[in-house]
């Protein structure tokens, strides 16, 4: 088996369309992670799964889920609570999603903590926490995914890496968290190409600097940030987050065929200098 081609005469319109395909994102109650879950269903997908990760996050993500049924009525939207880093308990979402929706087309491992705890101030139960949830989680995210793909005939898997897989930003010290996010960065590529072989197909989107809860709370702990940030960033502002709706819609759509171990920078032209 190899990727799969779409017919010449279907239609670009129908090719970026999610119509019937059911998506699977964790961490998909805030942030990036729930622009995502609004872009799919409002590219009309049948069905969005929507993975939180604790009891203290359950509100938010029924509440978060609500509102996307009730804008998109044609989408079905399901609450799932599993911890990534443990693998059972993704695995065992995923297959629950599986049964409830009939089928399982894309799956976003997008879930990840974030800490800028220098590394010589950095507690191993902290490093290993970050490292469980940043790279063992989309590692057994992409496990629970290419299990039930191979048995179906494909699909998609969409991680969530950074620009701080690419290069060190300052003048934060995150030295942790850059190296989970570079090991997502090729950790997409190496599973690229293990998987396509069974047609699944594994992207990366790396974000720069976005306006979210996180980073706004950064900024409220050091206002410098926000000028340090901005000075090494052409596009002179923070990223909205619904900017990136775009790029993991095409990620997921049948207009991105032939496009597996890529890994889409979506930074403002800051890793350009």
């Amino acid at each position: 088996m190899s990727l799969t081609a779409p017919s010449e005469t279907t239609p670009l319109s129908q090719l970026f369309s999610l119509e019937g395909k059911v998506c699977l994102v964790t961490g998909g109650n805030r942030g990036i992670g729930l622009a995502v879950c609004q872009g799919y269903a409002e590219a009309g997908a049948g069905g969005v799964a929507i993975i939180h990760s604790s009891e203290a996050t359950a509100a938010l993500a029924s509440e978060r889920a609500t509102e996307i049924q009730q804008k998109h009525p044609k989408t079905t939207v399901r609450i799932y609570r599993a911890n990534v880093a443990i693998s059972k308990e993704i695995e065992d979402v995923t297959k629950q999603a599986l049964l409830d929706f009939g089928r399982l087309d894309v799956v976003v491992a997008n879930a990840g903590v974030y800490t800028e705890t220098p590394a010589l101030d950095m507690s191993p139960e902290e490093a290993q926490y970050v490292t469980g949830v940043n790279y063992f989680g989309p590692l057994y995210t992409a496990q629970a995914a290419a299990r039930i793909f191979k048995e179906n005939g494909g699909g998609k898997i969409i991680m969530t890496a950074s620009i701080n897989g690419h290069m060190i930003l300052r003048p934060q010290y995150e030295s942790i968290y850059c190296a989970t996010k570079a090991a997502v960065c090729h950790l997409t590529r190496a599973l690229a190409v293990e998987f396509a072989r069974w047609n699944i197909q594994v992207n990366a989107v790396s974000p720069g600097y976005i306006d979210t809860e996180m980073t706004t709370e950064l900024v409220k702990k050091n206002p410098e940030l926000i000028k340090a940030w901005m000075a090494d960033c052409p596009a002179g502002r923070l990223c909205k987050v619904w900017e990136l709706k775009g790029v993991y819609v095409f990620l997921a759509s049948g207009a991105s065929s032939y496009v597996t171990g890529a890994d889409y920078v979506v930074d403002g032209g800051h890793t350009c200098h």
